[in-house]
């Protein structure tokens, strides 16, 4: 594959966020590590965004290169029970990438001689939840047959106005103030790099210290019965999901917030370009938020009824791609949002930013993403996909983020 590169688009406004992305994956057989970092190093010619860097232009503007980006690295530990990955999750999520030396991709491998945990992580700007769980595919399957030739994806394309079929408009007005904020940025001189970054990820956790992650899955009779009921009750599994979700909410959290009801879900934008991504590892989602009211008074599937109309509804008159109004703003700009959130900057205007894109405080009681049903295969030579979870994600703006995904009928 010749060298990549290729200029940040849509992706700019997370470059700076400590949003690193975890899935994991159960794998009974024995994995070494030799074997896990060569199956990374061929699948390179496979997915680009496994081996970049950002380099920055003296006016700001980002790059994704290919040139001279180390190995990714596979650290090991021994596997010691059943738990001890997700301690491992939630230390991948504080270790931020060393953006401008790359590569923005790490692995760990818990193992034993009988079952082993995959843990990958990829800076959301290279990745989303559907194909992270394309890459576990494409990582076992290199494994189990080290010599099988590595068939080669089209680089990832960037999500701007050329590939987006309906760009969000900018009136005249609109577009005047840009510009004189966009100037009044360039006068300042502020640039942003890595040190400043590595800064950013440890006021971000110095102040966001409490976390925990719980892990639970569906064993196949109970999904294929969700799924069938489901479709009786005329609505997706994924609002039924999120009914149950509301529902727990409502009543195990008495001291209820404003933003319960509030809901943040993500949603796939492969399909919607004008232009094919097929399963490129890239950053192909958008989001969209919903009210989602739990009303303990009706059914269950009423409010799964509800909650599939509202989510229907807000997808119709809701643009997926209102991000790219970000792209007008100068890019450094952008990338000094989350300081001016965590005190390391003064803004003013940068409080207004963040405060009209819902990221100056918490915004959602649960965030979703539903990476849905992959239909890949669970054997890999002599090894067997028993359990995958995730993707798993911290966000400061969602109380509860839950991932889920339903590989195996599981």
């Amino acid at each position: 594959m010749a060298s990549f590169q290729r200029k940040i688009g849509a992706e700019r406004s997370i470059l700076m966020l400590p949003f690193n992305v975890v899935m994991v994956a159960r794998v009974r057989g024995f994995l070494n590590e030799s074997q896990i970092a060569s199956a990374l190093e061929r699948l390179r010619n496979r997915h680009a965004f496994l081996a970049v860097r950002v380099r920055f232009d003296e006016d700001g503007t980002g790059w994704f290169i290919g040139d001279d980006v180390p190995a990714a690295r596979v650290e090991t530990e021994v596997r010691s029970d059943d738990a001890r990955w997700m301690s491992r999750v939630q230390s991948e999520y504080r270790k931020p990438f060393p953006i401008e030396t790359g590569p923005l991709f790490r692995c760990s491998l818990i193992h034993s001689e009988e079952v082993s945990e995959l843990v990958l992580c990829g800076h959301h700007m290279i990745c989303d939840g559907l194909s992270m769980g394309w890459l576990i595919r494409d990582l076992l399957t290199a494994v189990a047959d080290p010599d099988m030739p590595i068939e080669e994806l089209p680089p990832p394309p960037p999500i701007d106005d050329s590939t987006v079929p309906d760009p969000p408009k900018t009136g005249a007005l609109a577009r005047w103030i840009t510009g004189f904020i966009n100037r009044k940025c360039e006068r300042k001189k502020l640039t942003l790099n890595e040190p400043d970054m590595l800064r950013l990820h440890e006021r971000f956790w110095e102040e966001n210290d409490r976390t925990s992650l719980v892990a639970w899955e569906m064993d196949e009779q109970a999904t294929d019965a969700l799924a069938r009921r489901s479709r009786e009750e005329g609505v997706t599994i994924n609002s039924a999901l999120w009914a149950a979700f509301l529902s727990a909410q409502h009543e195990t959290q008495i001291d209820r917030k404003p933003y319960h009801p509030q809901s943040g879900l993500a949603i796939n934008t492969r399909d919607r370009l004008n232009v094919p991504v097929g399963e490129a590892l890239g950053f192909f989602a958008s989001s969209l938020t919903v009210d989602l009211p739990y009303d303990p008074s009706v059914s269950f599937w009423d409010n799964a009824r509800d909650v599939h109309a509202r989510i229907d509804r807000e997808l119709t008159k809701t643009n997926l791609f209102r991000m790219l109004a970000a792209n007008v703003l100068h890019p450094t700009l952008l990338d000094s949002l989350y300081f001016v959130k965590y005190g390391l900057l003064d803004g003013k205007l940068q409080h207004m930013l963040l405060r009209k894109m819902g990221f100056h405080t918490v915004t959602y009681g649960c965030a979703l993403t539903n990476v849905g049903r992959l239909d890949m295969p669970t054997g890999y030579g002599p090894l067997e996909l028993e359990a995958v979870y995730g993707p798993s994600i911290f966000s400061d703006v969602g109380e509860k983020v839950i991932g889920v995904i339903t590989i195996g009928g599981r």
